[in-house]
């Protein structure tokens, strides 16, 4: 099952990074072609780039999550036993989970105040609350993602994240 929400949570998450890079890509040309063409500026076109930039940084926490891409200190398991190293590789993913809960549970408040107060961004008048809303999915994500490990961990498999093939073989 939690493999199944690791595929699901893989497709979406690369959808939506397309999106919000799409979006970020065309806004950003879009803007430079009105200022320097037709000497005019979008005044939403500043804010709509910070805003997918902020969305793409949450979201691909989850993903360095799932690619094993986040810093950590390799060194400490390769000069301990292997069953002190898998205890540190189970504190590891209980740490990565406590941090994915406290993102949902404060990010979520974050969001739920902000839409109480009906604070707007400046420019494009909508509620600041969704864009603050990725803070509490990408923690969920997040979560899912350890949860995943932990299970892998705990049933004996051996979780092997996902290699990017940096490779142009043909």
């Amino acid at each position: 099952m939690l493999a199944g929400i690791n595929r699901c949570l893989d497709r979406v998450e690369s959808f939506a990074m397309i999106v919000l890079m799409l979006v970020a890509t065309c806004v950003a040309i879009v803007q430079v072609i009105a200022r320097y063409v037709f000497n005019n500026s979008l005044y939403w076109s500043e804010e709509t780039v910070l805003y997918t930039l902020i969305m793409m940084s949450f979201l691909t926490c989850s993903m360095g999550v799932r690619y094993a891409a986040h810093i950590c200190v390799e060194i400490l398991p390769l000069m301990v036993g292997p069953r002190l190293a898998r205890v540190l590789r189970y504190l590891a993913s209980l740490l990565g989970l406590a941090f994915a809960v406290v993102l949902v549970y404060y990010g979520g408040r974050l969001a739920i105040n902000t839409l109480n107060m009906n604070q707007l961004s400046p420019a494009m008048r909508i509620p600041v609350g969704y864009v603050y809303m990725v803070i509490p999915i990408s923690g969920a994500f997040m979560g899912l993602r350890y949860l995943w490990i932990l299970w892998s961990m705990l049933t004996g498999q051996e979780y092997r994240p996902l290699a990017i093939d940096m490779s142009s073989a043909g």
